[in-house]
């Protein structure tokens, strides 16, 4: 019986060889460039641009594979280099936060910081600001000087404004630290120091509800009367239930501005008229 041989199909098998045999030139061209045709100046011109066209395309084919072979070189510089910016950081990052953490051992005890009346003979809040501070940390005390907020603040007025019209029967006193080149470790540990010292968390910063009236614009909503949730439920939504909503908001306002002449405060504290249509009161920015 005859044996069958398999035979591959010619073209398949030229494309084969062909490209074992680019690969073959392709490996030994970095290391083996072909040789470059001159052409010589007694041909005649026709010659010596075939020559010249030749002679270009051979440096191109050999410049482009000498990149092929030392692209993976190239590779491994750009990372080396990534590696190297990388390293830069970190101890740029390591040698600031030393900086910062030898800071830290500049604060001040909130016992040696003088005590500023929340409010000026004149009725207006107190102007702590100094022109070279880019930060502030603060404490602010009620009329028996009992420590109730510890704050920090890029500007230490506006805060002391907000403050007051949300607490106004708390804000009494303040004491001020100012930094004039402030770092989140520096203020962090400035609060964290004061909290120290006081004994105790003041009632102002316990991650809560009281906190949140502190820091953020007064929500008037908890503070509805029956009447109020019920006309607010019936009313239609949309301009209706907004309505509600603000005279709500309007009616603590007038409890507000009446504690701010109780402590004879004169200074103009307006709230932002468009946030009461959302049931809040907040001051409008100086």
């Amino acid at each position: 019986m005859a044996m069958v041989v398999p035979l591959c199909r010619p073209s398949l098998y030229r494309q084969e060889l062909a490209f074992k045999s680019f690969q073959a030139d392709y490996k030994d061209s970095f290391q083996r460039p072909r040789p470059l045709i001159f052409a010589s100046a007694t041909e005649p011109k026709w010659k010596q641009k075939l020559a010249a066209a030749d002679e270009h395309q051979e440096r191109t084919r050999q410049a482009t594979a000498q990149a092929s072979w030392l692209s993976p070189f190239w590779s491994f510089g750009g990372s080396l280099h990534l590696y190297c910016a990388q390293e830069e950081y970190r101890r740029k990052q390591d040698a600031l936060r030393r900086q910062q953490s030898q800071g830290v051992g500049e604060i001040p005890s909130l016992n040696d910081l003088e005590y500023y009346s929340y409010l000026t003979e004149e009725g207006l809040i107190t102007d702590c600001t100094r022109p070279d501070a880019k930060a502030s940390v603060y404490a602010i005390f009620d009329q028996n000087k009992t420590l109730c907020y510890i704050g920090v603040s890029r500007q230490v007025y506006q805060s002391m404004r907000l403050h007051f019209a949300r607490r106004p029967l708390e804000c009494y006193y303040v004491k001020v630290h100012h930094v004039t080149r402030p770092s989140r470790a520096l203020l962090e540990s400035t609060r964290e120091k004061w909290v120290s010292e006081n004994g105790s968390i003041p009632a102002g910063n316990d991650n809560g509800e009281v906190q949140n009236i502190w820091e953020n614009a007064l929500d008037c909503t908890p503070l509805m009367t029956e009447e109020e949730k019920i006309l607010h439920e019936d009313a239609a939504t949309g301009p209706p239930k907004a309505k509600v909503l603000k005279n709500v908001a309007r009616r603590i306002e007038k409890d507000l501005e009446a504690l701010f002449k109780q402590r004879n405060c004169s200074d103009k504290l307006r709230f932002d008229p468009k946030l009461k249509d959302k049931c809040l009161l907040d001051l409008k920015t100086v």
